[in-house]
């Protein structure tokens, strides 16, 4: 587990298990650029940018995400588009969906290896997709 906190509040490692949609925590807004913490009231409380370190777990969170952005935009249906395009970006999207589950997997191995979905459990935080 890792000490510092963001915004002196946050522990590292319970981010990346929520950017990884492992815990849920609806007051935690993180994507690839920034992480932003809010209130119970839903005001936001901070953002912190570049929020992503060289840590392996931050690593797992980074390809995670950008390979859920890859996802998304990819096979998005433009006007005029060829059934060649649209098959190619259905190819697009589903490999980086299968990026985005691998990334998943190694960051949910990491935060069990950290005791981090054990501490989540036991400060009554809803896990998502955790036997």
């Amino acid at each position: 587990m890792r000490h510092d906190l963001i915004l002196g509040q946050l522990d590292r490692d319970l981010a990346c298990a929520i950017a990884l949609n492992l815990v849920e925590e609806p007051g935690v807004v993180a994507n690839l650029e920034s992480i932003t913490l809010h209130d119970s009231h839903m005001r936001p409380l901070g953002t912190v940018r570049d929020w992503l370190s060289d840590d392996s777990l931050d690593v797992a969170t980074r390809d995670y995400l950008h390979a859920r952005r890859e996802a998304s935009t990819a096979g998005m249906r433009r006007p005029g588009q060829t059934g060649w395009a649209v098959a190619s970006g259905i190819k697009a999207r589903d490999a980086a969906n299968e990026r985005a589950r691998l990334a998943r997997d190694l960051g949910r191995t990491l935060l069990v290896e950290r005791g981090i979905l054990a501490a989540a459990k036991r400060a009554g935080l809803k896990l998502l997709g955790v036997e």
